[in-house]
């Protein structure tokens, strides 16, 4: 009779097929860490100044140092002459003077008034210039008499050369004639570019596409082939799982989802092509039409070239024979004229002759009249003169204020320079700090290169840095992720019973090892 177990134990393991490269995992991570891994980066830290940065520093501090302060000095010296210059002399002379009294001396128009006060007898005894030569008038001859006579024969000299204006022919028109028929007869050539493309012959026919997208099929292939087939089948035989449903079920979800994109890289390449085909087709209809249409306008524009050519000829030819009939009524009408003109001219003679009489009496009125007027107008001037006299003696007061204001302003204007002056200097002595603060500009543009080097010397070294701690992480991180990696399938539980007697123990221990097939 068999006996009962006197103790069960448990015992959780790794799968038997993890344990090898466990161990060198553990053994890898072991020996690392005691060799020190991770160590950390042994070199600078700080990364050194650039030159430009070196060279910034070193001007500004050389420019503080020793920099030259002599705008500095003199902004100073500008300041202390304003403040001990003295008063304008001249402008305060100029002020003194104006308290004393101005003396003009006499009006030099006061006796010209007195003469005038005096009276004068011009003008008593005057005599019209004109009064000869009016009388002269009195027999006139009108010079133009001779002229019209001359010109009741007159003979238009355009007349002989409008007369051929008649049958005028334009020069272009043979050659609008033949541009015409040319156009007529012939089209655009580059129709025959666009006529195949805008027939659709060019739909699908690209040569390149078929190879295109075998390379594109062929490159989805080989990576199913080459990287994806063995990453499943290397998972699988790291897993045991070699031949079994899931393995298959990977590889032909792989299998087909290669497919569904070798197909899809065919379905799309091809319905590209035939949108740009007939994309293309439908623009070299429109430009083949816009072409034709061409044709047609410039066929249309040379008639209307050629018709607008003839009835211009024909305007001109009409034109031509108008002007000759035109000349030759002016010309009539000249003669006519020329005979009216000349019974206008004796009429005018005539009346000329009795004008000069009727303005030889009114010539001899009015010198009697300009007698009379100069005896009435002595009275005036001797008046006059009076009051000349007094507005002179009141413009000499009005010089002697006007002089006064124009020595006072000139005076102002004086001090008003000498403060210019003195603005002018303090400004040029504010200016001064600016100007020596400019000295330091190159050194701080400078400073800002330096400072974009550093900041990328910066990176750099920090780069560096970040590279060398990777490289000290990276064999840890790859067994760390090898070890979880192959304890992700999982761990087999394996169950032992301790029997009093043999049988029972092999009998234990048959159960055990059957279950490690469950």
């Amino acid at each position: 009779m068999p006996s009962s177990p006197k103790e069960q134990t448990s015992k959780v393991e790794p799968w038997d097929g993890a344990k090898p490269y466990l161990l060198d995992q553990y053994k890898l991570l072991d020996d690392a860490f005691k060799n020190g891994a991770p160590k950390p980066w042994e070199g600078k830290q700080v990364a050194d100044q650039s030159k430009a940065t070196l060279d910034a520093l070193q001007g500004t501090e050389n420019l503080a140092r020793n920099g030259n302060t002599a705008t500095l000095t003199n902004a100073t010296n500008a300041v202390n002459s304003v403040m001990n210059q003295g008063n304008n002399t001249q402008a305060n002379q100029t002020l003194s003077q104006l308290q004393q009294q101005m003396n003009f001396g006499t009006n030099p128009t006061d006796a010209i008034a007195k003469n005038i006060a005096n009276g004068s007898n011009i003008g008593q005894n005057y005599t019209n210039a004109a009064a000869g030569t009016a009388a002269g008038l009195q027999g006139y001859s009108n010079g133009a008499i001779s002229q019209f006579q001359g010109m009741t024969g007159y003979q238009n000299p355009a007349l002989a050369q409008a007369q051929g204006y008649g049958g005028y022919t334009n020069a272009a028109a043979g050659l609008q004639s033949n541009q015409a028929n040319s156009l007529a007869q012939s089209n655009n050539p580059a129709m025959q570019y666009l006529q195949q493309t805008a027939s659709g012959a060019n739909v699908g026919n690209n040569p390149f596409l078929d190879k295109m997208v075998s390379n594109q099929q062929d490159a989805i292939a080989n990576k199913l082939k080459n990287i994806t087939n063995p990453g499943i089948d290397s998972q699988a035989a790291s897993l045991g799982r070699m031949g079994s449903a899931a393995y298959a079920t990977q590889r032909n979800n792989a299998e087909s989802t290669a497919a569904n994109e070798m197909a899809k890289v065919a379905t799309e390449a091809y319905q590209a092509q035939y949108n740009q085909d007939t994309a293309n087709q439908l623009n070299a209809a429109g430009q083949y039409g816009n072409l034709a249409n061409q044709d047609v306008a410039n066929r249309l524009n040379a008639n209307q070239a050629l018709a607008g050519t003839d009835a211009q000829q024909q305007q001109l030819r009409q034109a031509g024979t108008s002007l000759y009939g035109d000349l030759a009524n002016s010309q009539q009408s000249q003669r006519l004229n020329a005979a009216n003109s000349l019974s206008s001219a004796y009429d005018s003679q005539q009346a000329a002759r009795l004008g000069a009489n009727a303005n030889y009496a009114g010539i001899m009125d009015s010198q009697n009249a300009a007698r009379q007027a100069a005896l009435n107008s002595n009275r005036d001037f001797q008046m006059q003169g009076a009051n000349l006299a007094s507005n002179n003696y009141q413009n000499s007061i009005a010089n002697l204020f006007a002089g006064n204001n124009q020595r006072l302003n000139a005076a102002n204007a004086a001090n008003n320079q000498q403060n210019a002056v003195a603005d002018q200097r303090l400004n040029a002595a504010n200016m001064a700090g600016q100007t020596y603060a400019n000295q330091y500009l190159p050194y701080q543009q400078l400073a800002g290169v330096g400072d974009a080097r550093d900041a990328r010397s910066d990176l750099q070294l920090r780069a560096e840095i970040d590279k060398w701690d990777r490289m000290q992480q990276q064999p840890i991180q790859n067994a760390a992720n090898f070890i979880n990696l192959l304890n992700s399938g999982g761990y087999n539980n394996t169950k032992t019973q301790v029997y009093s007697n043999t049988g029972g123990q092999m009998l234990g221990g048959l159960a055990a090892l059957a279950g490690l097939f469950v």
